[in-house]
């Protein structure tokens, strides 16, 4: 992914401290105290900064969270811990922030957020590989469909070729649905990886597996 040019970078800074200057204030920044208020504009600004300055979206959602924790409703903290942590490559944990910021937009008349907002949660949520798992142990062991199976544990070693656990239920699935030659180097691989876990039952069972042939 290309990195954004300084002035699209300014453009987003710029709508980060209108939302934490304007929106803000909506949700109930005048009541507080002065050091209490003065506080959140410093973590927003050292939020904002990591986020679209240093491109460090891990250290940004630090600081929008720490405003969150001080003022829950704050619509700016919201907003950009929803865009950090997508940046971060974590979108389910950022989707029910992005669902509170849709109502805060729409409170605020806040129309671009709220398409911005609506468009985010129309997305379909990348598959997680401990998702892609459950699925494939549930087409093996439950369904007894073990190609099906094959396909959801291959994705999970797309997303982590080191997968130890998917690795030897690919193996598995390989020899149930008839593919014993397709199998075998999983099974040499799962030998290794079972050696240096210290899995004993599991590699005597990938060694016995691979007594027979092929």
């Amino acid at each position: 992914m290309t990195r954004p040019d300084r002035g699209s970078r300014r453009i987003e800074v710029l709508i980060g401290v209108l939302l934490v200057a304007v929106v803000g204030g909506a949700y109930g920044l005048k009541t507080r105290p002065a050091g209490v208020e003065a506080g959140q504009e410093a973590l927003m600004k050292a939020g904002l900064d990591r986020l679209y300055v240093r491109n460090d979206p891990a250290a940004a959602a630090v600081e929008f969270r720490q405003v969150l924790a001080l003022n829950p409703s704050h619509y700016g903290a919201t907003y950009q811990l929803a865009i950090a942590l997508d940046r971060a490559g974590q979108p389910a944990e950022a989707r029910p922030y992005w669902e509170q910021v849709l109502p805060m937009a729409e409170a605020a008349k806040d129309d671009a957020t709220a398409a911005t907002t609506r468009a985010r949660l129309g997305r379909a949520e990348p598959a997680t590989p401990d998702a892609l798992m459950k699925a494939g142990l549930d087409a093996l062991y439950t369904r007894n469909d073990p190609v099906a199976a094959a396909a959801e544990f291959r994705k999970v070693l797309a997303l982590n070729p080191a997968h130890y656990g998917a690795t030897y239920q690919l193996a598995t699935a390989l020899d149930r649905a008839g593919k014993p030659a397709e199998a075998r180097p999983l099974w040499e691989r799962v030998v290794t990886m079972a050696e240096s876990y210290h899995d004993q039952k599991t590699l005597d069972a990938a060694r016995a597996r691979l007594v027979r042939k092929p």
